[in-house]
């Protein structure tokens, strides 16, 4: 069977790729590796949304700047008590994730391949022909006339030629890579009672409550974690559990097997001496465990393909607006150091505040456009993924997942496009796709869907 589009890679920007070329009634076939999609948001545990939320002006309620199919699997993970919670408004339960994205995609009519990786490609002047994959069902080769790699890596960018670079281009390091996990069993009834005699609510304040233990147990040398100078944990939908983004592992490349294994027993290493500690010293978690390690070491940079447009920091921080823009976003330049236990972006401020030449002014966004996700020398493939068109410090602001589900999306309707009136990937209008995005061009979406719980 011939496809009209193959996604490979199903996380959360491949995910609604398929979905919205499914739905612009193109035949799409699905390729991904584990048994579910959603990429780093349910292999890895990354937690929660983030690049689409924007404060109300006078309220300071949650918005968002992203609609579309990213809206849609919010409002379904909040119908399923899967979404928001007590202090965080993005939280959401990955397994509910899971299954929202089966049901999406079966609605889109995609056909998913799981269980599947891509090995190699087939390309005839200039265009792919088809892939080749490898599977429980042995070698195998799939034609299609648009490609889309939502890889993370641009591993198909890769096999068919396309340019990029490594990192930072300084030496090539990538952010550090984290293994998230949960701890359950919280008393987050105590925490929330401190935090209401406090007049103090959200998960920031919250980790306040804990990171006088943490500093005091670095101190007295009963705690040994150089890996994260402070606290950093999220909230979780669901009662007395919560999600840590804490361990760090760096120098390591996530395009190598042997350094995403050794990553991945480091991180879950630095998973148990956290627990164990919480679980001795501090009070909310007393009674608690760990309830759950990320399968996946969550990674946050590889490959940046050369594409018709590269972002850089000052797209970022000058909050750029683009004629042919497919996703808005206000999140900062998060770069977590590739060499240390900080973050690049940190200021002098006090404790995890962002550095002004990292940030977006205050009430802006940026835009990111359709060119950076068009890569230069094959007609038939866009990269929607982490991998797109941004360097070192751009990427950092826009790999997060909600940003990334808005790119999706565009790169489903125009790939679906291309292939039913035989088009390139850059001959698709951009203001054409744009007006398929109707939300671009509207306010910030202040629907109390976005307020979780």
């Amino acid at each position: 069977m011939r496809y009209d589009v193959i996604v490979c890679g199903g996380g959360p920007s491949g995910t609604a790729a398929a979905i919205a070329a499914g739905k612009s009634g193109a035949r799409v076939l699905l390729v991904e590796r584990y048994g579910f999609c959603g990429g780093m948001a349910t292999s890895a545990l990354v937690n929660p949304w983030a690049g689409h939320e924007y404060p109300h002006p006078e309220t300071g309620a949650t918005g968002s700047l992203i609609g579309g199919i990213f809206k849609e699997i919010v409002r379904r993970l909040h119908e399923s008590g899967g979404y928001g919670s007590a202090l965080t408004d993005s939280a959401f339960d990955e397994e509910r994730l899971k299954y929202v994205y089966d049901c999406m995609l079966q609605e889109a009519g995609v056909d998913a391949l799981y269980h599947t990786m891509v090995t190699d490609a087939v390309c005839e002047s200039g265009r792919i022909v088809s892939i080749r994959t490898a599977s429980k069902d042995g070698p195998g080769v799939i034609e299609g006339k648009m490609f889309v790699d939502a890889t993370g890596d641009a591993d198909l960018a890769s096999l068919v030629g396309c340019e990029w670079s490594l990192g930072r281009p300084a030496d090539q390091l990538t952010q550090a890579m984290t293994v998230s996990f949960r701890m359950g069993n919280v008393d987050k009834g105590l925490m929330l009672e401190h935090l209401r005699q406090r007049g103090e609510k959200g998960h920031k304040k919250a980790r306040l409550l804990v990171e006088p233990y943490f500093q005091q147990a670095i101190k007295e040398g009963r705690l040994h974690f150089p890996y994260r100078e402070w606290i950093h944990f999220y909230d979780y939908p669901h009662p007395g559990v919560l999600h840590f983004n804490m361990t760090r592992i760096n120098k390591v490349n996530g395009l190598a097997a042997k350094d995403l294994s050794f990553s991945e027993r480091e991180g879950r290493r630095q998973a148990y001496i956290l627990a164990d500690w919480l679980r001795r010293e501090v009070p909310y978690f007393s009674e608690s465990y760990l309830e759950k390690v990320a399968c996946q070491v969550g990674v946050r940079e590889t490959r940046h393909i050369k594409g018709l447009y590269m972002m850089t920091e000052h797209d970022i921080t000058g909050a750029r607006k683009f004629d042919d823009a497919i996703v808005r976003s206000r999140y900062f330049i998060d770069i977590h150091s590739p060499t240390g236990s900080g973050f690049d972006h940190e200021s002098t401020e006090g404790y995890g505040a962002v550095a002004t030449r990292f940030n977006v002014p205050d009430g802006d966004y940026y835009e990111v456009p359709y060119r950076s996700i068009v890569p230069e020398r094959i007609d038939n493939l866009l990269v929607p993924c982490r991998a797109l068109s941004a360097n070192h410090e751009a990427s950092a602001a826009i790999r997060v997942m909600a940003t990334m589900t808005g790119i999706g999306e565009a790169a489903g309707i125009a790939a679906s496009r291309a292939a039913e009136l035989d088009l390139a990937a850059k001959e698709v209008d951009a203001g054409w796709l744009r007006g398929k995005l109707d939300y671009l061009d509207r306010e910030a979406d202040f629907d109390p869907l976005w307020r979780g719980r």
